[in-house]
C-alpha cells in the first residue's frame, strides 16, 4: 500500500482545518480540526485515496459510517458528518480531551471505584449498539477514551458488524480471518481482547464484546492481560482453553463480586456471560453504588483483630502528645485554609399536592417563587408562594398554561394550554402581568420560552428552532435560557450547548434524557438536569462552565427537573418525582375499571380478538420481559424475556424478538407448544414502535420492518410461508392498523393525512380531512378506528372508509386523573365491547434545593 501522505495544518477539507495529527487507526489517519461555520473543534478520520480505491475497505469505510451515525448515546463518540476530497472520504467526529485507557494504565493500577465507574459507562454504550445489533469486535484500552470530567467514551467501530442472519450459517467469521492485503497472522481485531470463539473463527454476537470488556477490566484492575503468553499462537491457545489468574490473588482490595463479574465476561462458552449488555452495565453501576458497603463486609479474621487489639492498648498514651500537637498545627491550618463545606445539600418543599410541575421561577426580588402545576384533575396553571410560607395561592386572574418565565417587571411569559404536560406541547407563548390582566399573544406554536434580561427581548423555542431574538432563527433544540448578561445562550437539544448570541458554540457535553436548564447567577456555568444511567427516571443535577467542563451537583432518588437557580447561586427550584406507566381494561356490562399494569412501566402490544387476552411487554428491570394478562385481572402469566411486538387474533401466539438482537423473531406459545423460528428476510430487523397484526383468519402478518436501506421502518406483509413483501412506500411511518380480511393497511403520513395501502392490486386511497393515527378497524372491516388525539383524555372516533360518515368521538382515560399526562395504546376487541388502554402517570413535588455548590 502507497504510504499515508500526510496533511498538513491549516489544508482545508470542506469547511473544517486541520489543526494537527491525532494518531493513526485501523481505518486510516485521524486529525485534529476546527469547523469553521461554528467554531468548534472535531476530529477527523481520513481514509486516503488510494486505500478508499479498494472497494473492500471503502465498503469497510462506508459502513463504520452508518453505523456511528446511528448510535446516539454518551458514551459512544459522536459522529457529525461524512464527506470527501481530494484526501479521500473522512469521517466528522466529536473532539474528545482526555486520555485513552491505554495512557491512564500507565499510571498504574486504577482505584476500584473509577475502575467500576468506567466499566459500567462502557458497558452502558456497548448495551446501546447491542440493541441496535451493532458489535463492536475491536474494544480495547486504546478505543475507550475517559474524558477530563470522568466520561469514557467509545472509538471506532470501524470493525463493527451488524447481526444479520446470514452470518449465522457458520464457518469462518470475518472478524478472524487474514485479509489479503495484510502481514501474516494478522486478526482483524485486537489480540488480548478477542473472545475464545473468535479466536477460533467461529460466529461471534455481542457477547464477544463482554469478554472482550472483561479482559479489559481485568487489565485496569492489574495492568496484566489475563491471556498474555511469549507467542501470538501461545496467547490464542490460552484464549480458548486456559482460565486466568484469580483477579484478588493479584489485588486484594477488589470487591469479590467484581471478580465473579469478571469471570462471568471471561467465560469460554458465550451462553455462559450475560443475555444482555444492559444486565452487564447495571451490575457494574450497582457494584460502584455500593461499593462502601461492599468494602465494609469484607471478612475479617477474628483472631488476628484480638491480637491486634491487645497489641496497641497502650498506643493511646504514646499518642497522645502527637495528637495534642496535631491539634495544634490544625487549628494553625484552619486559620489560614478554609475547610470545604461537606454539608449535604437540603431540600424544602414547596408543593403539597398531587400532580405535575410544569414550570417554576423565582421573582426578580428572589423572595418569591412563580410555578405552574396540574394538580388533581385540573389542567396546568399558574401558583404563587412566599419563601418561608407553605402556602401557595393561585393566581386566578391569570390563564390556564405552564411558566415559561419571568422578566424583571413581574410579567409572565406563558405558553397558554388546557392541557396537563407541559413537556414540549406546542401552544401559544402570551405576556400577562403577574396581578393579572389581559394576556398578549405574542406567537403561536411555540414550546419553551424566556426573558433576557432587558425585560423586552425573549428567546424562544418555535418548532424545533431555536429564535434570539422572537423570529430570528439561531439552531434545534427544545429548551432554551438566556445568560444574566443578555449575551450568551444555553440550548437544550443535541446535548446541552452554551453559545453566543450569534449561534457559535462555545462549549458543549453530552446530556442523555435531559430536561431542565438553568444559569448560574455568575453568568460562568449552566445547570442541567440529565440521566448518565440510560433512563430517564434518574435525571441528576449537572453543571457545564465556559471551558466545556461537567460536574455533579447533586443526586436524589427519582428524576430531577430543574427550573431556576436563585441569586445566591446555592438554590435553586428543583422538582422530583417519579413516573408510572399503567394499564386498564373497560369491558361492557362490568362496572369500573380493571388495573393490568404490571411493575409500572408497562406497553400494550396486542389484545386477542376476543378481548380476553392482553399481551404486554414490561420494560422495568424488575420484571423485564413478556407477558400474557387475562383483562379480567385474574391470570398474569410470564412468558420469557424477549421483547413483545404482537399478538394472535385467538390470542395464541406472541410475536417476539431477542432483547439486542432485531434481527431474530419468534412465535411463543401462550400456552402449551414450542416456539417457532419466524425469518424475517436479508437485512431486516423487527421495529415494535407500532405492534405487528394478523389478518382476522391469521393467514397474513403484518409488521414494521426496518433495513439500513431505508430511511425508516415500512410496513410489510408475510402470507404463509412466502417472502415477507412491503405494502407501505418508503418513507417515515408511524401507527398502522391493517384491516380484518388483510387487504389494505391504514397509515397516515408526516402531515397527518390517513391513506389506505393495498396488499394486493390498486393505488393508494387518500382518506381527505383525515388527521388522526390509525389504531384500529371494526369488525365488519367497514370503518376505520382513529385516534384523534392522545392527550388526557384519548379521543378515539370511527369513519366509515366508503362513504366518510364520521361517528362521535368517545374519550377514553382513567377514572383517577392525579398526574395523568398522557393516555395511549388504546386496543379494542372485534366486537369493540371491550378496551384496554394504558396511561403515564406523574407524581412531582416542587422543592427548594439549598445549600448546592
Amino acid at each position: 500500500m502507497t504510504p499515508i501522505v500526510a496533511l498538513e495544518p491549516g489544508t482545508r477539507l470542506g469547511p473544517y482545518e486541520i489543526v494537527g495529527p491525532i494518531g493513526a487507526g485501523g481505518m486510516g489517519e485521524v486529525y485534529r480540526a476546527k469547523d469553521t461555520r461554528l467554531g468548534r473543534d472535531v476530529a477527523i478520520k481520513v481514509l486516503p485515496a488510494d486505500v478508499a480505491d479498494d472497494p473492500e475497505r471503502l465498503v469497510r469505510f462506508q459502513r463504520e459510517a452508518r453505523l456511528v451515525s446511528s448510535l446516539n448515546h454518551p458514551h459512544i463518540v459522536t459522529l457529525y458528518e461524512v464527506g470527501t476530497s481530494d484526501a479521500g472520504p473522512y469521517l466528522v467526529l466529536e473532539s474528545i480531551e482526555g486520555r485513552s485507557l491505554r495512557e491512564l494504565l500507565q499510571a498504574g493500577p486504577v482505584p476500584v471505584r473509577q475502575l467500576l465507574t468506567i466499566g459500567a459507562q462502557v458497558a452502558d454504550g456497548l448495551a446501546k449498539a447491542h440493541a441496535a445489533g451493532i458489535v463492536h469486535r475491536d474494544l480495547k484500552p486504546e478505543n475507550v477514551m475517559v474524558t477530563a470530567d470522568g466520561f469514557a467514551k467509545i472509538l471506532d467501530f470501524g470493525l463493527a458488524k451488524i447481526i444479520w442472519p446470514e452470518f449465522d450459517a457458520g464457518g469462518i467469521d470475518e472478524a478472524t480471518t487474514v485479509a489479503k492485503d495484510t502481514a501474516s497472522g494478522m486478526i482483524l481485531g485486537t489480540l488480548g481482547y478477542l473472545s475464545p470463539e473468535q479466536a477460533a473463527g467461529k460466529p461471534a454476537d455481542y457477547r464477544a464484546d463482554q469478554f472482550a470488556l472483561g479482559a479489559l477490566l481485568y487489565e485496569l484492575a492489574t495492568r496484566e492481560r489475563p491471556f498474555r503468553r511469549a507467542t501470538m499462537l501461545e496467547s490464542l491457545a490460552a484464549t480458548i482453553r486456559d482460565e486466568p489468574e484469580p483477579l484478588r490473588s493479584k489485588r486484594s482490595d477488589l470487591p469479590a463480586q467484581f471478580e465473579w463479574l469478571v469471570e462471568r465476561c471471561l467465560a469460554k462458552d458465550p451462553n455462559d456471560r450475560y443475555a444482555s449488555t444492559k444486565d452487564l452495565a447495571r451490575d457494574l453501576a450497582d457494584l460502584r453504588d455500593h461499593l462502601s458497603d461492599l468494602t465494609r463486609r469484607q471478612p475479617v479474621d477474628a483472631a488476628a483483630m484480638a491480637g491486634r487489639s491487645r497489641s496497641r492498648r497502650w498506643l493511646p498514651w504514646l499518642l497522645a502528645p502527637i495528637v495534642l500537637a496535631g491539634v495544634a498545627i490544625g487549628a494553625f491550618v484552619a486559620g489560614t485554609r478554609r475547610v470545604p463545606d461537606q454539608t449535604p445539600p437540603s431540600y424544602l418543599p414547596l408543593t403539597f399536592q398531587r400532580g405535575v410541575i410544569t414550570g417554576a421561577r423565582f421573582s426578580p426580588d428572589g423572595k418569591t417563587v412563580y410555578y405552574s402545576a396540574a394538580f388533581g384533575s385540573d389542567p396546568s396553571r399558574v401558583f404563587v408562594t412566599h419563601l418561608g410560607s407553605p402556602e401557595s395561592q393561585p393566581l386566578d386572574k391569570v390563564p390556564n398554561g405552564f411558566l415559561m418565565s419571568v422578566s424583571n417587571r413581574d410579567e409572565l411569559a406563558l405558553v397558554l394550554s388546557d392541557e396537563r404536560n407541559g413537556g414540549t406541547t406546542d401552544g401559544t407563548l402570551a405576556v400577562v402581568p403577574a396581578l393579572g390582566g389581559t394576556p398578549h399573544r405574542m406567537q403561536e406554536g411555540v414550546s419553551f420560552a424566556d426573558w433576557a434580561p432587558d425585560g423586552d427581548r425573549m428567546a424562544v423555542v418555535h418548532g424545533n428552532d431555536v429564535e434570539f431574538p422572537l423570529g430570528r432563527r439561531l439552531t434545534e433544540g427544545y429548551m432554551v435560557r438566556v445568560s444574566p448578561l443578555g449575551t450568551r445562550l444555553a440550548v437544550l437539544g443535541d446535548g446541552v450547548q452554551i453559545m453566543d448570541t450569534e449561534g457559535k458554540t462555545l462549549a458543549s457535553a453530552d446530556a442523555s434524557f435531559a430536561y431542565g436548564l438553568a444559569w448560574a447567577p455568575d453568568g460562568q456555568e449552566v445547570w442541567f438536569t440529565a440521566s448518565d444511567r440510560g433512563g430517564g427516571y434518574d435525571r441528576a443535577l449537572y453543571a457545564l462552565s465556559l471551558d466545556g467542563r461537567r460536574r455533579l451537583i447533586a443526586r436524589i432518588p427519582g428524576a430531577m427537573t430543574v427550573f431556576d437557580v436563585a441569586h445566591d447561586g446555592k438554590s435553586a427550584l428543583i422538582s422530583t418525582g417519579a413516573g408510572w406507566v399503567g394499564i386498564s381494561a373497560v369491558v361492557d356490562g362490568r362496572p369500573g375499571e380493571q388495573p393490568l399494569d404490571l411493575f409500572g412501566r408497562s406497553d400494550i402490544m396486542g389484545l386477542s380478538a376476543d378481548g380476553k387476552l392482553v399481551l404486554i411487554n414490561e420494560r422495568r428491570e424488575v420484571g423485564l420481559g413478556t407477558y400474557i394478562r387475562s383483562t379480567d385481572g385474574a391470570q398474569k402469566i410470564p412468558l420469557s424475556r424477549d421483547i413483545a411486538c404482537g399478538l394472535s387474533p385467538k390470542g395464541d401466539w406472541a410475536l417476539v424478538h431477542p432483547r439486542g438482537d432485531t434481527f431474530h423473531a419468534s412465535l411463543l406459545p401462550t400456552g402449551p407448544g414450542a416456539p417457532r423460528e419466524l425469518p424475517l428476510g436479508d437485512k431486516l430487523g423487527l421495529d415494535c414502535e407500532s405492534p405487528a397484526q394478523w389478518s382476522a383468519d391469521g393467514t397474513r402478518l403484518f409488521a414494521l420492518l426496518g433495513s439500513p436501506d431505508s430511511p425508516a421502518p415500512r410496513v410489510y406483509m408475510r402470507q404463509g410461508d412466502q417472502p415477507w413483501r412491503a405494502v407501505t412506500p418508503d418513507t417515515k411511518v408511524g401507527i398502522f392498523a391493517a384491516s380484518p380480511d388483510g387487504r389494505f393497511v391504514a397509515m397516515a403520513d408526516e402531515s397527518g393525512i390517513v391513506h389506505l395501502f393495498p396488499t394486493g392490486d390498486g393505488s393508494p386511497q387518500r382518506l381527505e380531512g383525515e388527521r388522526g393515527d390509525p389504531i384500529g378497524w371494526t369488525g365488519s372491516g367497514r370503518q376505520l378506528i382513529l385516534a384523534a388525539r392522545m392527550e388526557v383524555p384519548a379521543r378515539i372516533y370511527r369513519r366509515d372508509v366508503t362513504t366518510g360518515r364520521v361517528d362521535a368521538p368517545r374519550d377514553f382515560a382513567p377514572a383517577d386523573r392525579s398526574g395523568v399526562i398522557q393516555v395511549s395504546h388504546v386496543f379494542f376487541s372485534r366486537d369493540e365491547r371491550t378496551c384496554v388502554f394504558q396511561y403515564a402517570r406523574a407524581s412531582q413535588e416542587l422543592f427548594l434545593a439549598q445549600g448546592l455548590k
